[in-house]
């Protein structure tokens, strides 16, 4: 059901006046009477067969005012139901009293009112025509207040206007642009379509749980004659395609598009303003502000009491003739009266003859009952038995699933324990082939060295005595000479050692660079990672203090709708309890991600208790597409007792940071995850002393949890693994960061949250800190290789130096040999054995060197090695030992199934037992309901006389018949007819008579409620007519014109004088029809805007105001358009130009300016020419 219409107030005013409110659900289409007066009698008698003269609504009483005397021929004679409206029209008798009322609530609302703003609905955001008129698509975005829409003739201005007129209800005829619909559509087209985007948003909006913040009405129409409407929401979903519900939607709004001065047509503009009498003006003003429609409601009031009273008097003879028929009737009755005992006992007597029969058949159905309830129990022992092995087939489907999935994981670790196994042997063998090859280059170098060391001792001795033997020929200069060479060889030797030493020292320098780079990289990675986590801590922390966490974040987001469904289901035997995590509460949040990741799905688990249950809740499952939800299926019972199971009270366990609601939960928490034996300790070493150090196992401790301090991503498990237990297992976890599942105390969690914060604060300034050393570090490398750089060519230059001094220390030699070339032949095989020496003595030293590193390194792989054969034997143990529980979980399996295909069968065969006996039943079911149906069309059921039975029964029955139709041949009729007969006459002569009185009752309401609505319409009549003359006034003297509106209500006829000069003070003003082109059109659009301003519609239309004025007049009545628009708050106005507007009228940012194209500049045709194709 549409809302109610809604009304507006004025803004200074207790009551309503605005046209929202003047209507009324009496109005329909048909044809009414001619209006009488028979509210009441007194009236009737004082109806004056002509009115007397009475006074416009005008103060003045000029007979200028109202027109030509020679033309006037007098108001036409009035019916009584106008005589009684009118009241002689007493309320309009001081017309300036009501004048200056008004004016003083104008001035107040003026300064009441604010700045204008568009309202929140109402307003028409888009127009959409298609194939309409001389446009295949034309799209207008109109602003929310004050819209101008500007273009040439023909380019489809008005189209704008009666598109609005079409797509909002109206009809086309009322549009002066087309007998019908097909008329308007495109040329060439074989339909169109109008699509309007309403504003839908404040607190008034219609149905906006609907339809959102926009509606879209979509009008389509076709050549065929065919007509539709659809109502479709902002996303563009069709909601209802009913023409009712498009008009309760403009009922609701008042969008009026059929007003005349609503929406103002080309045609009707150009009347109003340039050629319309003050019988064609004052028709505007009644229509225009729904005086035309109270009245015609309020006569059709009057039409309905005069109805409902001509009834009443015809009927008021009727009533007494019900009466005697029903006292005739009665009267009968009583004579019938007198055989009622013999009647009841015949009655009573069939009653007992038809329930015994009934009594017969049902104790033959007890029976067959009796044989259903003991094939149920059976079917229940049946079943019980069924679900038991079920659930013992399930728990050995879990255990074979959960070993296959351990041997499949065992089995997928063995690969890359087997590649690592590869790698170590291929390491190993090519460590002990490089040390192979080393030995022998070795051994060859060694040889060659030995040979060159002895070469080099034999060269030496013939140079000394080749020396001696020189020294002792030219006295000693030849040898300072050699001296000298000997010298500068040396340092050229020393140039060139230095220069080694140098660019050797290079790579060192550049590998330490790429290492402190690397360092500065890796810390960088670190602050940043760090930075993220101290800004994740920060804004988690800013979450906690603002509202409260949503409990079902960290669920599958389909979950809510799985709880809603298992909410409204009612076939489980008992309410599956679940997810397992809404029941628990973690009560220290510095153990949340550990035992988030330990306890994993559970926490996503549903418990149920048998396999009914489960079947029907995992059918809701898939159902809502929840993508992993395990079905747990507990047996119901008590808590289970782990005071003797749990550890020393000095540890804390799982169980014990943990408040649990549910004792099903509890249960399986600690039957899959013992978390009543997993201790939680905060320090890794502190755990690591506790499992292992501590000289034995603790008492009733499973494994130990501590947190990772180097990596807060992570946790540490301590535990026992192998056959027996007692191998020592320290494994990482690493966390699954996710949103919580379990609830938390919201205190704990800030203060957590706060010390983690702090905790990462710190963390994040060290890794600054560090970040920064690493960079300085970075910039000492790299000053450290320009350094060397520069010092490299200092010593390139030095060498060449020395090479140069060398030579010229050779060339001296060369000039004062006085020797047969014997000694520079030696010294020459001496450099060459010196060289191929030192060559050798530097390979056997790399080669050592180079054995030495192998041996580390062979060394080294053979460890790798010897771990990696261990790991993998290790593993395949686990594998033997994994495959081993699954070949045992599947033999187990395999005789639960067998075990549960036998109970299912059993169950199988008592139902059919069942079906039997209930087959049978039914028969005798449907027996009983034939007797009983029976019997119940006799009577309801009666007891039994003790001793009958249903033949002495049946024998009593057929003896009173026969003697109670003999007394029914005397008597003429049947008993049971005499007294229906009296009661419905009796029933008929109440109805009536109560029938009546309603009628009258109602006549009464409807007389009370006319008077009061005549009243009403009387102040409206007067409030709206002294509003439009002061807003007149008001408009006129923005052009310091001067004039007087006169509304005369007896003779329908609304008429302006208007003086354009303000400094005349004499005479009345003159009729418009004196004025020139431009004041008589600015007159007009005065009297157009202040019956707006009277008006309360939302949205206003104006076509082609300003055709006939000239460009002052067309400045000064745009402005004063625009001023009177922005008076009135939250209307938006929609008016159509030709010519461009004037300065400064399009630079407000209330204004809205839409430019048409000329259709003809993209091959269109004219409006006028498509009509003439038509």
């Amino acid at each position: 059901m549409a809302p109610q219409k809604r009304s507006r107030r004025d803004e200074d005013e207790d009551e309503i006046v605005a046209v929202e409110s003047a209507s009324s659900s009496l109005r329909h289409d048909a044809q009414r009477k001619k209006a009488r007066i028979s509210i009441n009698g007194t009236l009737a008698s004082k109806a004056r067969s002509a009115r007397e003269p009475s006074p416009s609504s005008s103060s003045d009483e000029d007979d200028d005012l109202i027109g030509d005397k020679e033309n006037y021929s007098g108001p036409p004679n009035a019916t009584q139901y106008e005589i009684l409206r009118d009241g002689d029209f007493q309320h309009l008798r001081n017309p300036e009293l009501d004048d200056q009322i008004q004016t003083q609530k104008f001035l107040r609302r003026r300064q009441l009112v604010g700045d204008n703003h568009a309202a929140d609905n109402a307003i028409i955001q888009e127009i959409t025509c298609y194939n309409f008129m001389c446009h295949t698509h034309l799209n207008v975005k109109l602003g929310p207040l004050i819209n101008f829409v500007v273009g040439m003739n023909g380019s489809g201005k008005s189209a704008v206007l009666t598109a609005i007129t079409l797509c909002l209800g109206g009809k086309a005829s009322s549009t002066n642009r087309g007998s019908s619909l097909k008329s308007l559509i495109k040329s060439g087209a074989d339909q169109a379509s109008l699509v309007i985007r309403l504003k839908n948003e404040g607190n008034d909006a219609y149905q906006r749980d609907i339809y959102g913040d926009t509606i879209i009405i979509e009008r389509n129409f076709s050549r065929s004659g065919t007509s539709g409407y659809k109502l479709k929401n902002e996303n563009g979903r069709t909601i209802t395609s009913k023409k009712g519900d498009v008009d309760e939607l403009i009922e609701y709004y008042q969008l009026q598009v059929e007003n005349p001065m609503n929406v103002l047509t080309q045609d009707a503009a150009k009347s109003f303003i340039t050629s319309s009498t003050p019988s064609e003006k004052y028709d505007f003003f009644v229509k225009g502000v729904q005086l035309e429609a109270l009245d015609n409601d309020y006569k059709l009031l009057c039409e309905t009491c005069d109805t409902i009273a001509h009834k009443l008097e015809n009927s008021a003879g009727d009533i007494e003739t019900l009466k005697k028929s029903a006292e005739a009737a009665i009267e009968k009755s009583k004579l019938a009266r007198e055989r009622e005992g013999m009647r009841a006992k015949l009655k009573n007597i069939s009653r007992q003859a038809a329930w015994s029969q009934v009594g017969d058949v049902e104790r033959k159905l007890e029976e067959k009952e009796a044989l259903i309830a003991e094939a149920q129990n059976q079917i229940d022992r049946q079943q019980r038995t069924f679900e038991e092995k079920s659930h013992v087939f399930e728990q050995t489907e879990q255990l074979l699933e959960r070993s296959r999935e351990s041997a499949k994981q065992i089995d997928n670790e063995m690969e890359p324990l087997r590649q690592e196994e590869l790698k170590a042997k291929e390491a190993y063998k090519e460590a002990t082939d490089e040390v192979q090859k080393v030995c022998t280059e070795s051994r060859t170098i060694r040889a060659s060295l030995v040979g060159h060391q002895k070469k080099v001792n034999d060269l030496n001795n013939g140079i000394e005595e080749e020396t001696q033997r020189l020294v002792d020929i030219n006295g000693g200069s030849r040898a300072r000479m050699q001296a000298q060479l000997q010298d500068a060889e040396n340092a050229l030797s020393d140039a060139k050692t230095a220069l080694d030493q140098n660019e050797n020292e290079l790579p060192r320098l550049d590998e330490k660079r790429v290492t402190a780079q690397h360092e500065s990289k890796r810390l960088e990675i670190a602050l940043n990672q760090k930075r993220q986590e101290a800004e994740a801590a920060r804004n988690r922390l800013q979450e906690l203090r603002k509202k409260q966490p949503d409990v079902m974040a960290g669920y599958d987001q389909n979950l809510p709708h799985l709880l809603n469904l298992i909410s409204r289901e009612n076939r489980f035997r008992e309410a599956p309890v679940g997810p397992m995590g809404k029941y628990i509460k973690l009560l220290n949040p510095v153990w949340s991600n550990l035992i988030e990741t330990q306890l994993n799905s559970s926490l996503s688990s549903f418990i149920v208790t048998s396999k009914h249950d489960q079947v029907l809740l995992m059918s809701l499952i898939k159902q809502s597409r929840v993508a992993y939800c395990p079905v747990i299926i507990s047996n119901k019972r008590s808590p289970i007792d782990t005071t003797s199971n749990e550890p020393d009270a000095q540890f804390e366990t799982i169980l014990r940071v943990l408040e649990i609601e549910n004792d099903l939960v509890r249960n399986q928490l600690i039957i899959n995850q013992a978390i009543e034996q997993s201790i939680l300790v905060p320090k890794g070493s502190a755990a690591y002393e506790i499992m292992f150090r501590s000289g034995s196992k603790p008492r009733n401790v499973r494994e130990a949890y501590s947190l990772n301090e180097a990596n807060r991503g992570w946790g540490i498990r301590y535990g026992w693994i192998g056959q027996r237990k007692n191998l020592e297992d320290q494994s990482g976890i690493r966390y699954h960061l996710k949103k919580p599942r379990m609830k938390t105390n919201s205190d704990s969690a800030i203060k957590h949250q706060e010390t983690l914060v702090a905790q990462l604060a710190q963390e994040k300034s060290k890794a600054e800190n560090d970040y920064n050393q690493a960079r300085g570090n970075v910039q000492k490398c790299q000053n450290a290789i320009v350094q060397h750089k520069k010092e490299f060519q200092k010593l390139k230059v030095a060498l060449q130096r020395a090479e140069e001094t060398v030579e010229n220390r050779q060339t001296d030699l060369d000039r004062d040999n006085v020797g047969d070339g014997r000694l520079e032949a030696l010294e020459a095989l001496l450099v060459e054995a010196e060289s191929d020496l030192r060559i050798d003595q530097d390979s056997y030293g790399n080669v050592v060197l180079e054995r030495e590193r192998l041996d580390a390194v062979a060394t080294d792989k053979t460890r790798l090695l010897d771990e990696a054969k261990g790991a993998l034997a290790e593993q395949e143990a686990k594998l033997k030992k994994a495959n081993g529980k699954v070949q045992n979980h599947i033999q187990a399996r395999k005789v639960a199934l067998e075990e549960k295909n036998l109970a299912e069968t059993q169950v199988g065969d008592a139902e059919r037992l069942k079906a039997k006996a209930i087959a049978k039943r039914d028969q005798q079911a449907e027996q009983v309901l034939d007797f009983t149906n029976q019997a119940s069309r006799v009577s309801a059921r009666v007891p039994i006389d003790e001793g009958e039975t249903s033949a002495s029964l049946g024998t009593k029955v057929s003896k009173l018949k026969k003697t109670l139709e003999e007394y029914k041949r005397q008597q003429g009729a049947d008993d049971n007819v005499i007294h229906e007969a009296a009661l419905e006459a009796d029933r008929i002569h109440k109805n009536a008579k109560a029938g009546r009185k309603e009628v009258e009752e109602l006549l009464d309401l409807l007389k009370r409620s006319f008077q009061k609505r005549i009243v009403m319409f009387r102040k409206f009549q007067q409030h709206i007519s002294s509003r439009s003359r002061i807003n007149f006034n008001y408009l006129l003297s923005e052009r310091a014109f001067r004039g007087k509106l006169t509304i005369d209500h007896k003779n329908k006829k609304l008429d302006v004088h208007v003086e354009p000069d303000e400094t005349t003070k004499s005479g009345k003003g003159r009729q418009t029809k004196t004025l020139s082109g431009g004041e008589k059109s600015f007159s007009s659009i005065c009297l157009l805007l202040s019956l707006w301003e009277a008006m309360g519609a939302p949205l206003r239309c104006l076509d082609e105001f300003d055709v006939f004025m000239d460009d002052v007049n067309r400045d000064v009545s745009t402005k004063m358009i625009i001023s009177a628009a922005r008076r009135s708050v939250g209307r938006q106005f929609i008016l159509i130009t030709p010519k461009a507007l004037g300065a400064g009228a399009a630079d407000a940012e209330d204004v809205h300016i839409i430019k048409l194209v000329d259709p003809r500049a993209k091959g269109q045709a004219r409006i006028d020419e498509m009509m003439q194709e038509d």
